[in-house]
């Protein structure tokens, strides 16, 4: 097993740990010993909004993955059309992803207080004008894109 493989397998492990962890604390919290039929109501309706809500943001976060997804097999034949090698194009996809794995280790805590409306609206701007970058033969440029 090569170094990358066992450090993507702990990371992994990591993480299914940590959501199980989360999930099922909140659902020990949200579980309450009282009977009240009112309560009971209550918990049905915010079942309900947040099954809803669910469904809402799934939606758009999966066309918001679609986009990224469909954009990633044309982004190396474009790189590679601006005449950089496979070294240089290699550097561009590490930075891309060396950036998602700093910035998204804080980014969501981030979005939980200052409002999360405010930081898509941000993700939404700055993906845009990462797209504008694709469009520059500069490699600073693009490198700064697959930063953003």
């Amino acid at each position: 097993m090569t170094n990358y493989t066992a450090i993507f397998c702990i990371a992994l492990a990591a993480n299914v740990a940590v959501t199980y962890y989360s999930v099922k604390g909140s659902k020990n919290n949200a579980d309450g010993s009282n009977s009240d039929h009112d309560v009971e109501d209550v918990k049905k309706m915010k079942d309900k909004q947040h099954k809803s809500l669910l469904k809402r943001y799934l939606c758009v976060y999966l066309m918001a993955a679609a986009s990224d997804w469909l954009q990633g097999p044309y982004v190396y034949a474009l790189y590679s059309g601006y005449g950089y090698i496979q070294s240089d194009i290699a550097i561009l996809f590490v930075a891309g992803f060396g950036s998602s794995m700093i910035f998204g280790s804080f980014v969501g805590g981030m979005a939980d207080s200052g409002g999360r409306r405010k930081f898509v609206i941000i993700f939404a701007l700055t993906y845009i004008a990462s797209c504008f970058t694709k469009h520059v033969r500069d490699f600073s440029v693009l490198l700064l894109g697959e930063n953003s």
